[in-house]
């Protein structure tokens, strides 16, 4: 039902925004000289499907010569239309990305269900064909706005994960993803005075991006409308269209690309404890503790993913949060991680016995009281209690 609610509200705005506008004629509010400067090759063939044959339209710096190659940035067709690539808001788009060193590519598309096959056959042409365009098909970035923007997300997250580098969305919001690609530089450009539903929907992929720390930035355009980028001929606009730019060329040009090496933070540990995906958890964790003990700058006080309060406390909600089975593999890996540790062996015993396993949780329970006396680094206080815990769980246990 949310699903289909959310289809009527992208399509009636899709419409409504033909109607707002003459989409043939309406230019960027940003321009600059070089923009009129660049050469453009229209209508070339990437799809033909019985009587349909779609084409895109490509723009090259001024000067540009064929033998070297360039990022490209897609301009993504994800409603369906044949007439995008016409519309002025995507030249001028194409215009003002080939005007600052980048190739630039808008393309047709038909409606649903073909939308998304057909975006996904111009991103594997363009990467079949970049040395012929002069692509480099190792920066390949991807730029969606409105309606688009659910197809423009599941390629960049989802279909086509490993040909698209950078990901820019534009007052636009996606369908539920999952698990999110964190080696994707993503742009998330949100104009406070858009729809509810529109800007709900942004909040919703934005948390969803923060809790499994994936590398994504956020502007709020406050005074923004949707179509800011066509209606709206402000300084200010002219400024989140320049960072824009700027993400796009730093992304795809300056900047080295993201590696693809997981990099586990103490939140996303949880997002995967909570979504079914304890194995990896888990392995990624042991990479982890790997690689930052062998850093030579590590700093275990400040790193929340090995530090052992913040893997206890971890512990004990998934534990008290019908997760026991994963509160039980972060003890251990507590265990693993500080096996001196009176405190991780009590915890471990506590996990043992939420599972109903009295032996395991006796013997861990015996472990503890073994190592507390050795223990010389406690606080007295905290001893006597985990002391305690620890005698007053063998006695019931063994009743």
């Amino acid at each position: 039902m949310c699903k289909r609610l959310y289809l009527f509200w992208a399509f009636s705005f899709f419409i409504s925004f033909l109607f707002a506008q003459d989409p043939f004629h309406d230019k960027l509010v940003y321009q600059v000289p070089e923009m009129q400067k660049v050469k453009m090759k229209e209508k070339n063939e990437f799809l033909k499907v019985n009587d349909t044959t779609l084409t895109f339209d490509i723009y090259y710096p001024a000067g540009f010569s064929i033998k070297k190659s360039l990022p490209v940035v897609i301009f993504n067709n994800g409603v369906g239309s044949m007439d995008i690539p016409r519309w002025g808001q995507y030249t001028g788009w194409c215009r003002l990305i080939a005007a600052n060193d980048m190739i630039a590519v808008t393309h047709q598309s038909r409606t649903a269900p073909n939308t998304l096959p057909d975006c996904e056959a111009l991103i594997d042409y363009l990467h079949l064909h970049a040395k012929e365009l002069g692509i480099d098909a190792g920066r390949i970035g991807l730029w969606t706005c409105s309606a688009n923007s659910r197809v423009g997300a599941r390629l960049a997250f989802k279909t086509r994960p490993g040909l698209i580098k950078t990901f820019v969305m534009y007052y636009g919001n996606t369908d539920s993803l999952g698990e999110l690609r964190q080696d994707l530089p993503t742009l998330v450009v949100r104009a406070g005075l858009d729809a509810q539903f529109m800007n709900i929907g942004i909040e919703n992929f934005v948390q969803n991006s923060l809790v499994q720390d994936t590398r994504i930035e956020v502007i709020n355009y406050l005074s923004g409308i949707h179509a800011f980028d066509l209606f709206t001929n402000t300084k200010e606009s002219e400024e989140v269209i320049k960072k824009t730019v700027a993400f796009l060329k730093n992304n795809l040009t300056k900047q080295v690309l993201p590696s693809k090496e997981f990099v586990l933070t103490n939140r996303n540990f949880m997002w995967l404890m909570n979504n079914g995906m304890k194995e990896k958890a888990v392995n990624e964790f042991r990479k982890a503790r790997t690689r930052y003990r062998s850093d030579s700058t590590f700093n275990p006080f400040f790193n929340g993913v090995l530090r052992e309060d913040v893997l206890n406390a971890n512990a004990y909600w998934l534990l008290n949060h019908q997760k026991q089975n994963e509160g039980l593999e972060t003890f251990k890996l507590m265990v693993e991680t500080y096996p001196e540790s009176t405190n991780a062996y009590d915890g471990l015993s506590d996990a043992w016995e939420a599972m109903g396993n009295k032996l395991e949780a006796i013997k861990n329970a015996e472990a503890c009281l073994q190592k507390l006396d050795k223990d010389t680094n406690l606080d007295p206080q905290f001893k006597e209690r985990i002391r305690q815990s620890a005698q007053d769980k063998i006695r019931r246990l063994k009743l």
